[in-house]
């Protein structure tokens, strides 16, 4: 667009008039427009003022537009002559609407000022159109004053409208360019040259461009702030959440890594849930029984029960056997359980029973009728282990300690580990044997058990041990027999023994008649009772008698030894019989 109505040049505010040098007119038959100086020239090169009809562009190459006389530069006669001159061209009136067509300045000049040019687009108009209109010479307007400021005659204000141009505001109200045209650029480029940014918005054509500060400007500025805003603060939110994601892994991941390595090692809490049997083998301690313990699900892991067993003294007394335990108990709690449950599960064969009282307690813990075991040792008495010595009799086989009670466990199962558990012990006896004048290991093992049956303190064992092996060795007095109730009421089943008992020699195990040791063992001893056998006592003693759990009393003839029967009966509430030998009733 060009500015019309007022000059640039040293007239000032004066009007144009048509007999003016520089008004518009006519130059070689056609009109023409002049540019403006400086930067009006390049910024009025690219804009057009809005025209109501259409009309064909008509494109001017250099050569065409330097024969017009505009020279190098486009200005009439070169622009030399202007500068000498002290002055430009100042721009004559429009002809009217229609009359002639638009020429727009050389792209080449367009280039060298910065600015884009704009071409319409010459396809889709009339052939006649395409081609250089008719020029008609423009009707003489005669000069009118015009105001200073405020509208012309044709009730535009074109000096505002210039100052618009010149400001880069809008056009003035009821003025508005025609719509603008894209030129088919990727780059978003209009060809009124500005940009349009994602909204359809306008943007400046170049970075230094002047801010459009009309209101309709500035309200579209602040919609797209405010689209601008709820876009940033989406993408702050979304940017936030995940730093927080991210945050929250990692701390996740470090507490973690803590736990694992530094932190206290995995463990319940609470009284635990449940039942479950757990074995701790033999010779198992620290991690060997926590590993145990984690397997049956008692407890977290091995290293909780490895850090509960170091802080206590004694975890090594941890019992092997089977225990009957809570699951998902705390270390500390299941180490306590192991403590107090002594062994856990089990049962503790006491020294000196015999097989038929072995039995019944085997029946007891394993919840069996009365009889089963006996059952079993009696039909199974080849599978149970026993050496061929025993001759195949289980007394003194089932050795006394304790043993652990799995759940559902057989009682042919047990009997085995007790037999296994005795042969281990007695396997060394044959040659300590003839040391002490006894013939085999299994002699050993049936001295030990009249000594087991017999003592009540571990303490007199060995006396009584040479007791009877001085009796045996004896043949003046005792004639080589033991003299032993225990014997006899072994045999016989029952304490209470009569005289007819006493004086029945067929009994194998009547000691008082027949000489030497009974044919098997009357119980099963102990390592005590053994080891008593091996190492007896010096003495003459050729008898004793339990006075109470804690006395023996020993005596080497037998008048002394009446003495002390005698004592022993009245204590008891009895009579010493006629032989000095036993108390009576009667």
């Amino acid at each position: 667009m060009t500015d019309l109505g007022r000059g640039y040049g040293p007239q000032g505010s004066e009007p144009w008039h048509p007999g003016d040098p520089a008004y518009g007119g006519q130059q070689d038959g056609q009109w023409q427009q002049y540019p403006q100086q400086g930067q009006q020239q390049a910024q009025y090169s690219q804009q057009q003022m809005p025209q109501q009809g259409q009309y064909p562009q008509q494109q001017m190459g250099q050569q065409d537009f330097q024969q017009q006389g505009y020279g190098q530069q486009g200005f009439p006669g070169g622009q030399e002559q202007y500068q000498q001159q002290g002055q430009y061209p100042q721009q004559g009136q429009y002809p009217q609407q229609g009359q002639y067509p638009q020429q727009q300045m050389p792209q080449q000049q367009m280039a060298q000022q910065g600015q884009y040019q704009q071409q319409m687009p010459q396809q889709g108009y009339p052939a006649q159109m395409q081609q250089a209109p008719q020029q008609v010479a423009p009707q003489p307007v005669p000069r009118q004053a015009e105001p200073v400021s405020g509208p012309g005659s044709d009730g535009i204000d074109w000096e505002a409208e210039a100052a618009a141009l010149e400001s880069g505001a809008d056009p003035v109200a009821g003025h508005e360019p025609a719509e603008e045209q894209w030129d088919g650029h990727a780059d978003g480029l209009h060809q009124d040259g500005e940009y349009l940014d994602e909204d359809g918005e306008h943007e400046a054509a170049g970075f230094l461009a002047e801010e459009d500060s009309s209101r309709e400007a500035q309200k579209k500025r602040k919609e797209k702030g405010k689209k601008s805003g709820r876009r940033n603060g989406g993408a702050c939110l979304l940017v936030a959440l995940v730093l927080l994601g991210a945050m929250g892994g990692a701390g996740w991941w470090g507490y973690g890594f803590y736990q694992d390595h530094f932190g206290p090692p995995p463990d319940f809490t609470g009284d635990g849930t449940g039942t479950v049997q757990v074995e701790v083998k033999p010779g198992a301690v620290g991690a060997q029984v926590g590993l145990a313990l984690k397997n049956a699900g008692v407890v977290k892991s091995v290293e909780a029960f490895s850090k509960a067993c170091d802080a206590e003294p004694k975890c090594k007394n941890v019992q092997p056997g089977f225990y009957s335990l809570k699951k998902e108990m705390p270390a500390a709690a299941a180490l306590t359980a192991l403590l107090s449950g002594a062994g856990g599960d089990g049962l503790v064969i006491p020294e000196g029973k015999t097989s038929t009282e072995i039995y019944a307690l085997i029946d007891g813990k394993l919840k069996l009728p009365p009889g089963t075991t006996a059952a079993a040792a009696t039909s199974q008495i080849g599978t149970l282990g026993l050496p061929a010595y025993a001759n195949g009799k289980i007394e003194g086989f089932l050795w006394p300690t304790r043993y652990n009670i799995a759940d559902g466990m057989k009682p042919e199962v047990l009997l085995q580990q007790m037999v296994k558990n005795a042969t281990d012990k007695y396997a060394t006896l044959d040659g300590d044997a003839g040391k002490i004048g006894l013939k085999n290991g299994y002699e050993v093992v049936i001295e030990a058990s009249i000594l087991q049956r017999e003592g009540n303190n571990e303490a007199d064992f060995a006396k009584m041990a040479r007791t009877i092996q001085n009796r045996l060795a004896n043949e003046n007095e005792t004639h080589h027999t033991l003299g032993m109730d225990t014997t006899l009421q072994y045999s016989l089943g029952r304490k209470e023994l009569a005289s007819k008992d006493i004086n029945d020699r067929s009994n194998k195990y009547n000691t008082y008649l027949n000489p030497g040791l009974p044919p098997t063992p009357i119980s099963n001893p102990g390592d005590a009772a053994i080891k008593a056998v091996l190492n007896p006592a010096d003495g003459k003693w050729l008898y004793f008698i339990a006075m109470s759990p804690t006395e023996t009393r020993f005596a080497e003839t037998g008048a002394e030894h009446k003495n002390n029967v005698k004592a022993y009966c009245e204590a008891a509430g009895q009579k010493l019989d006629q032989e000095g030998v036993h108390c009576t009733t009667k």
